[in-house]
């Protein structure tokens, strides 16, 4: 008798328990990617998604060429992330500068997403106190006439001393707040060019700002202005860590319902 009372009772708290399990509510604080995760299958068919759209821009716009697949990934990282935020008005356009690269190299590239087209490769500057042929350390701070890393977005052109110039707007505090107060911006110089290469092994530097070519400058910054995703990338062991742009939990999740 006494075992058919807890046999009854375990098989009451059994049914209880499934009862209130099944029917408890997700919260609204649960996002759609943590949902995703629990499910194994789900969550690596969204990231698969995300790495096969990321390789058919690496493949089409012929950027594997000149970078690595993962940089390109950290870069649409970021750029989803600003998306998500709504920080960019100029959808479709990503601009890439590796500072991983020597200063001999091409290492400034402007992609179009959507028609996944390389639109520019060029030579671009870092800053005097960076390092020489290749940047090494970089800075936040202003004087320090380095270069600064992470994630931007682009404003309006103007003219100054180094004519046509264009506003970026550093997004990640800490990392490149401050950019905007040391006048960090895109512009020409007569420095950058293959006959400066071929005269001192190196481009000349400057002050912190990426600078182009001359030539092509203009043409540079009528495509990028007013509200695209600029991410500047080198080798700063410290970077990935501190930044908040290189999210790609959220990206992903932004990646997976946008549908893009």
């Amino acid at each position: 008798m006494q075992k058919d009372i807890i046999k009854i009772v375990v098989k009451w708290l059994f049914v209880v328990f499934t009862l209130s399990f099944v029917c408890t509510p997700i919260t609204s604080s649960a996002s759609l990617f943590s949902r995703t995760v629990s499910n194994k299958y789900a969550r690596n068919f969204t990231e698969d998604r995300f790495h096969d759209y990321a390789r058919q821009i690496f493949t089409e716009s012929g950027l594997y060429k000149y970078t690595d697949i993962a940089t390109l990934e950290t870069c649409l990282i970021g750029y989803l992330n600003l998306k998500r935020r709504h920080m960019l008005k100029k959808d479709g356009l990503l601009v890439l500068i590796d500072y991983r690269k020597p200063s001999n190299e091409n290492r400034f590239f402007v992609l179009d997403l959507k028609k996944k087209k390389l639109l520019f490769k060029s030579l671009v500057a870092h800053g005097r106190n960076s390092g020489d042929r290749l940047a090494c350390s970089f800075s936040n701070r202003p004087g320090s006439y380095k270069s600064c890393l992470g994630f931007f977005v682009t404003g309006e052109p103007y003219v100054n001393k180094h004519g046509y110039s264009l506003n970026i707007k550093g997004v990640e505090p800490g990392i490149n707040d401050k950019a905007e107060k040391r006048r960090i911006v895109i512009h020409g110089a007569d420095y950058v060019s293959r006959q400066f290469i071929e005269k001192y092994g190196r481009l000349g530097r400057s002050l912190g700002c990426p600078a182009l070519p001359s030539n092509l400058a203009r043409p540079v910054i009528d495509t990028i202005k007013n509200g695209s995703c600029l991410f500047i990338f080198g080798n700063d062991r410290c970077y990935l860590s501190k930044s908040r742009m290189v999210n790609a939990r959220s990206a992903i999740e932004y990646f997976n319902h946008a549908g893009i």
